[in-house]
C-alpha cells in the first residue's frame, strides 16, 4: 500500500493547492521507504504524484519531464493547465502501448500506477486537480477532473493502494477518509475550509505500523495562485527527529535550503533561527536594535518577513564565529599562561 493526498488549503489570507505523500515505493518485488513520489513539472506549471507500482510510474514520469523540457511549446506562458493534462494522457497512453514481452494481462500491467495532477488555471482563476488512470476499454490513460463540483465547500482526495489479499482486507483510501472525517468532527470543522488536516491523517498513517505498506517520511509541496510551486521538508518522525526532504534524511552539511514542517504541529519551523535568545549578548553590537525588533523580550516573532529572517541568519553566523574566535583566543591565552608558570 501507499498513500497520497491533495487538497485546497484556505485561510483568511491565502488559498493554495497542497500535495503530500508518504515515501513508500513498491514494485518489482521490492519496497523502499525512501523513494520520491512527488514531482514538479519542469516548467513549474503543476504538481504530480502517484500510487501503485514504481516500476510502472517512474518510466512514465521520466519521459514526461524530458518531453516538457525539450518541447518549446511548454515554455510559452499562455499554455493552460488543460493542455498539460492532455499531454500527460497522450504521452502515457503512447508509452504503455510500447510494453512488450509481457506474461500477465497487458491491461493490468499498463494500469499498474495511478496519478494525481494539479495546477492553477489562469483562465478560470482557480486550482484544478485531475485523477489520471488507465482505461482498459479505451486502451489509454484518461483524466477525471475532481475539482469541478460547484457545490463543494472544500476539496480533498486520498489515493492509495489497498491490500485485499486472502489474509487482509484493508482499504487505505476508506481508512484515510474516515480518519479525516473523525478529526474534522472532533475539531467542529466538518464542511469548513481545510487547513492541514489531510496531512495529519497522512502523518498518522505513515507512523502507524498497523497501516501496513504506508511509510517513510512525508513529502509535501504547495502550488500558489501565482503558479509558483514550493517543496518542503519535514522534521521526522517527531519534532525531536531529523530533517528529511523527499523521503530522505539529510546531514546538516547537506540539508536542502527549504522550509521544514514540524512533524508534531505541522507548522513551519526555521531550523536556523532559535526561538529564544539572550539580548544582553554583547556580540550583537550595532545589530542589537534590529535583533531586538525581531526578538521582542528575547522571543522570536514568527511573523517577521523572509528578508528579516535571512538577515538574522547572517547576524547569528557572524556572532557564532565571533564567539568561536574569542573562545580560541581565551584558550590560547590560558595555555600560554600555564606554560609560563611551569
Amino acid at each position: 500500500m501507499t498513500l497520497c493526498t491533495a487538497w485546497i488549503r484556505k485561510t483568511e489570507n491565502t488559498e493554495e493547492l497542497v500535495f503530500a505523500s508518504d515515501s513508500k515505493l513498491n514494485g518489482a518485488g521490492e519496497r523502499w521507504d525512501k523513494g520520491i513520489k512527488l514531482f514538479e513539472l519542469p516548467n513549474k506549471d503543476g504538481l504530480l504524484c502517484f500510487t501503485g507500482s514504481t516500476f510502472r510510474a517512474y518510466p512514465l514520469i521520466l519521459n514526461l519531464t524530458s518531453s516538457i523540457t525539450m518541447d518549446e511549446r511548454f515554455k510559452m506562458t499562455y499554455l493552460t493547465v488543460n493542455e498539460h493534462v492532455e499531454h500527460i494522457c497522450n504521452l502515457f497512453s503512447e508509452l504503455v502501448k510500447s510494453i512488450s514481452d509481457y506474461v500477465e494481462d497487458k491491461h493490468t500491467l499498463r494500469g499498474d500506477a495511478r496519478f494525481l495532477f494539479g495546477g492553477w488555471d489562469w483562465k478560470q482563476g482557480c486550482f484544478r486537480v485531475w485523477y489520471i488512470l488507465y482505461n482498459p476499454e479505451e486502451e489509454r490513460f484518461e483524466a477525471q477532473e475532481l475539482t469541478d463540483d460547484p457545490e463543494a465547500t472544500n476539496f480533498h482526495l486520498f489515493i492509495g493502494e489497498s491490500d485485499h489479499s486472502d489474509e487482509v482486507d484493508f482499504d487505505v483510501e476508506d481508512y484515510a477518509n474516515q480518519e479525516l472525517t473523525t478529526n474534522l468532527i472532533a475539531k467542529n470543522r466538518l464542511h469548513k475550509n481545510l487547513n492541514m488536516e489531510p496531512m495529519e491523517v497522512l502523518r498518522e498513517a505513515s507512523i502507524n505500523k498497523k497501516v501496513l505498506g504506508v511509510g517513510g517520511s512525508l513529502q509535501v509541496a504547495k502550488l500558489y495562485r501565482s503558479n509558483k510551486s514550493e517543496f518542503f521538508g519535514i522534521i521526522w518522525p517527531s519534532s525531536k527527529g531529523e530533517p528529511h526532504f523527499q523521503g530522505r534524511k539529510y546531514k546538516k552539511t547537506e540539508r536542502p535550503a527549504v522550509q521544514y514542517f514540524d512533524c508534531d504541529t505541522l507548522e513551519i519551523t526555521d531550523l536556523d533561527l532559535p526561538d529564544v535568545i539572550d539580548l544582553k549578548d554583547e556580540a550583537f553590537a550595532e545589530d542589537l536594535d534590529f535583533v531586538g525588533e525581531c526578538y521582542p523580550d528575547g522571543n522570536l516573532d514568527k511573523s517577521i518577513s523572509d528578508h528579516k529572517k535571512h538577515s538574522l541568519k547572517l547576524i547569528f553566523k557572524e556572532v557564532a564565529y565571533k564567539h568561536y574566535i574569542d573562545k580560541q583566543n581565551k584558550t590560547e591565552k590560558e595555555s600560554s599562561n600555564t606554560d609560563e608558570e611551569e
